[in-house]
């Protein structure tokens, strides 16, 4: 899954994109799909990307859990999960900002 993000068309090379960095990117993705599009247990999406997904589910920020002794076969996200995708979207948005030159809100 995370060779197929156009790093370039984001502004940075190649040499940029560090395991850390593919990995919070990946983590991102997982979350925002949850979200936006909640993909289903055996999903070629979660097949692709079990790795995250696991971690995702293991630290609560997705569930198939839809109500008391209620499962789903989609993997929704969590309000926890909301929340670290809302702290991931500002990191990332740091990220890209450097990575353009461009002043950094955090400095």
């Amino acid at each position: 899954m995370p060779q197929n993000i156009p790093w370039a068309e984001l502004g940075l090379t190649p040499t940029d994109v560090t395991a850390h960095l593919e990995a919070v990117v990946t983590l991102y993705i997982v979350l925002d799909r949850a979200w936006r599009k909640p993909f289903t247990v055996s999903s070629q999406f979660a097949r692709q990307g079990a790795f995250y997904v696991a971690i995702a589910a293991s630290e609560g920020m997705i569930t198939t859990n839809v109500g008391e002794d209620t499962w789903s076969n989609r993997w929704l996200i969590t309000e926890y999960g909301m929340e670290q995708k809302g702290e991931l979207d500002g990191l990332l948005q740091n990220i890209l900002t450097v990575a353009r030159g461009e002043h950094s809100p955090l400095n």
